[in-house]
């Protein structure tokens, strides 16, 4: 189904402020009749082999593999907690190669340098050197760091014009030409090899790679929509399991830029959302833990704290594979209520969207379906306002080896409009 971006969905959208921003809603509407629930599904969501056949393994006949649960929205999720586990884990030691690589490649620069010094002569041989330094420090950095970033063609657009023009030096033996053009390649490469460099063109603080549209999946086809989704998106994250927490979002021009304070998905607000899921966090088993919240990008003036800028939350945990994410599933079930599932895509309708008596959901005929669930809560948004413990209303699903859960408050699914906000435009609708 191809999504209609859209801006903020009304004042109804993200966190709760008095809460710390954790999955609230800031304003209700009450529609003038509760929508129609969606009828339960009748297919059986098989996904075998065309032509039914099977194979032979270890003389044991086995079946068609069972169907992924969700297996579109699985794939985007596992292509954002990837990444985002890349950085947590894998970035610090990809840097230090990328750095290790350009200082070798300057380490060759100043050998060839002090070669034309001693000798007080120059050779095409030397030049060769150079090239071979320049295309080896290249596929080095992006060994290192590719596909998350691309250093190798900076690195050879970098020694490129120097070593062309060296080409033309050398068979004259211009000794001071070549020491002064390898000086020039030789600044070039020095600044790339800084960690102020390597801190804004490969930053994971804020992350400004391809992880932004892997958030934002999918963006739309139109380019001039699809910069104004990026440009408008400002998405916290955290692995908590990993013990790492970032921002993703278009970088700004010049040296303003907001001050967000305390960083992304502090502690503090990590602890109140896990309140509000209730029986949702599932640790046994679980291999990650993630938050994520969609804000609208702040202006360049923006002074505040990361929950002020009311994002959406959701909630990701990964189990080593779907049968144990189905096992967690039924426990968090078991320990709440539901009330049939439902699409969370603002802009999904029930023409379009998949529904089956056992509620499993096929990817190919529409969006996934969650579970609205509900469960008491004494410490949610509005437990201030009652005599008794707040009940939370949410959603979850699971997708694959992951379960997922958003839009946890204390005010019932019907009685809010537009509570998605930035939520709409990530991948978590999708």
């Amino acid at each position: 189904m191809q999504r209609t971006r859209r801006g903020l969905l009304g004042a109804g959208a993200g966190f709760a402020a008095g809460l710390a921003g954790c999955l609230g809603v800031q304003g209700v509407e009450y529609p003038d009749a509760a929508p129609a629930e969606t009828p339960p599904n009748s297919d059986d969501g098989s996904d075998g082999d065309a032509d039914g056949s099977e194979k032979d393994v270890d003389d044991e006949q086995i079946g068609d593999p069972e169907p992924v649960e969700n297996d579109a929205l699985a794939a985007a999720t596992r292509r954002v907690v990837d990444e985002i586990v890349w950085f947590a884990t894998e970035y610090p030691a990809a840097v230090a190669a990328y750095r290790t690589a350009v200082s070798d490649l300057i380490d060759e620069i100043d050998a060839v340098r002090a070669t034309a010094d001693e000798t007080n002569a120059v050779s095409v041989e030397l030049v060769d050197r150079l090239d071979e330094a320049v295309r080896v420090g290249a596929d080095r950095a992006a060994e290192a760091l590719e596909p998350h970033f691309h250093p190798e063609a900076q690195i050879h657009a970098r020694g490129r014009p120097h070593v062309e023009i060296l080409r033309t030096v050398a068979p004259r033996n211009d000794v001071d030409r070549f020491l002064e053009e390898v000086d020039r390649m030789r600044r070039q490469y020095s600044g790339m090899d800084t960690m102020t460099y390597v801190s804004e063109t490969f930053s994971r603080d804020p992350i400004r790679n391809r992880l932004l549209d892997r958030l934002l999946y999918p963006l739309p086809e139109d380019d001039d929509q699809r910069r104004e989704v990026r440009g408008d998106a400002f998405v916290e994250v955290a692995l908590a399991s990993r013990g790492f927490a970032s921002f993703s979002h278009e970088p700004y021009e010049g040296s303003r830029r907001p001050r967000i304070y305390g960083g992304a998905f502090a502690a503090d607000r990590r602890e109140e959302l896990r309140a509000r899921l209730g029986p949702v966090p599932r640790s046994e088993d679980r291999t990650e833990e993630l938050f994520v919240a969609f804000a609208a990008r702040p202006s360049e003036t923006f002074r505040g704290w990361a929950y002020e800028l009311g994002g959406t939350a959701a909630y990701v945990q990964r189990y080593p594979d779907a049968t144990v994410a189905s096992d967690r599933l039924d426990a968090v079930v078991a320990d709440a209520s539901t009330e049939g599932r439902t699409p969370i895509d603002p802009d999904a309708t029930a023409a379009n969207s998949n529904s089956s008596g056992d509620g499993s959901s096929n990817d190919a005929d529409g969006p996934a379906r969650w579970h609205r669930l509900y469960h008491d809560e004494a410490e949610g948004e509005r437990y201030g306002f009652d005599e008794h413990a707040g009940v939370q209303y949410g959603y979850v699903v699971q997708a694959g080896e992951f379960l997922l859960a958003t839009g946890f408050s204390g005010d019932a699914w019907e009685e809010r409009a537009g509570w998605q906000g930035r939520l709409a435009d990530g991948w978590v609708v999708a």
